[in-house]
C-alpha cells in the first residue's frame, strides 16, 4: 500500500459512517415518503421562491423515489414525469402516487442524456441534487433544451465537486470534509476499496463509469458548468453560488451558524476557492 493511500485511508477513518439501513434494507414507500416530507417542508422549491406551479408540465431529471414529483402534483402541476435510470424507483414513486391519488403523475426508465420524450412538450424541467450524477453534463443540457417549450425554463440545485461533501463519501465512507481536495481521486478510490474489503459488510457501490472521477459523479465544477453553459443555447443563464451554511439561516438561530454564513458568504466570488467554499449551484436557464 502506497504511502499516499494508507494516508486517506487514515484520514477517512477519522469519522467512519456506515450506509444507512434504507440503502442497505430498504422498506417499500419509505424513501418516497421522506422525499415527500422534504419538500412539505421547503426542499427544492425554498432554493426558488418565486416559481409558481399550478398548470405547469414538469419534467423532473432524476426524481428520485417520486416523493418530490407527488408534492408538486398537489401544489397543482398539470402533470409531472419523473426519469430514474433504474426501474426501482420508478416503481415505487407509482406506487406512492397512486398512494397519495395522483394519476397525473407518471416516471420513466432512462438517462437524461438520453431523454425518451417529444421535443417542447414541458414548461418545467427540475433537478435537485441530481446533475453532479449524471455521465454527460453537457448532453444532459442539450436534452433539457429539447424538452422544454419555448421561453420554458430548467430549474437546477447541485453542489460543485469539490464541496466538503461533493465526494459523496459522507453517505457511505467516511465524513471527514473535502477527502477529493485533500487526495488524488485514484488515491482515494484504492483507500475506499481497502475500507470496504476491511469492512466484509455486502454494501458495494454502483461500478465505477469509464469517465467517473469517483463514483457516480462526474467531476462538474464551478468553472466547469460555467463553460457549458456559456455553449449550450439557452437564451438566459443565471448560475447562483450558495455559501456554505447559508442554508441553515432561518432554520438554525445559532450565532455560530450566523456568522459562518456571513464569514462564507464572499469566498463564493473567489476563482478556485469557491470551489471549496459554496455550498450550491443554483441554475435557472430559459429556452
Amino acid at each position: 500500500m502506497s504511502l499516499s493511500v494508507l494516508l486517506a485511508k487514515k484520514y477517512l477513518s477519522l469519522a467512519p459512517v456506515k450506509p444507512p439501513s434504507e440503502w442497505t434494507n430498504p422498506e417499500f414507500l419509505r424513501r418516497p415518503q421522506v422525499e415527500y416530507e422534504d419538500e412539505v417542508a421547503g426542499g427544492f422549491l425554498k432554493w426558488f421562491p418565486a416559481l409558481s406551479l399550478p398548470g405547469k408540465e414538469i419534467f423532473d431529471i432524476g426524481c428520485g423515489f417520486g416523493g418530490r414529483a407527488v408534492r408538486f402534483a398537489e401544489l397543482g402541476a398539470k402533470r409531472i414525469v419523473g426519469l430514474e435510470p433504474f426501474p426501482e424507483p420508478c416503481i415505487e414513486g407509482a406506487a406512492f402516487a397512486a398512494k397519495r391519488g395522483m394519476p397525473n403523475v407518471e416516471f420513466l426508465v432512462g438517462a437524461g442524456e438520453r431523454v425518451p420524450l417529444d421535443d417542447n412538450t414541458f414548461d418545467l424541467v427540475t433537478s435537485y441534487d441530481v446533475f453532479e450524477h449524471v455521465e454527460d453534463l453537457a448532453r444532459v443540457f442539450a436534452e433539457c433544451l429539447r424538452v422544454l417549450k419555448p421561453n420554458g425554463s430548467l430549474y437546477a440545485v447541485f453542489p460543485p465537486f469539490h464541496h466538503p461533501t461533493g465526494s459523496h463519501l459522507d453517505g457511505w465512507v467516511s465524513k471527514m470534509p473535502w477527502p477529493n481536495v485533500f487526495f488524488s481521486c485514484p488515491t482515494l478510490i484504492q483507500s475506499v476499496d481497502e475500507i470496504m474489503r476491511e469492512r466484509d459488510d455486502g454494501f458495494a457501490p454502483r461500478p465505477l463509469r469509464p469517465n467517473d472521477p469517483l463514483w457516480t459523479l462526474n467531476g462538474a465544477t464551478i468553472r466547469s458548468v460555467r463553460t457549458l453553459l456559456a455553449n449550450c443555447g439557452f437564451s438566459k443563464v443565471e448560475l447562483g453560488l450558495c455559501p456554505l451554511f447559508s442554508e441553515l439561516n432561518g432554520k438554525w438561530h445559532s450565532w455560530k451558524m450566523k456568522y459562518y454564513a456571513f464569514a462564507f458568504k464572499p469566498l463564493r466570488f473567489v476563482p478556485y476557492l469557491n470551489e471549496m467554499f459554496v455550498h450550491r449551484m443554483v441554475l435557472t436557464a430559459t429556452k
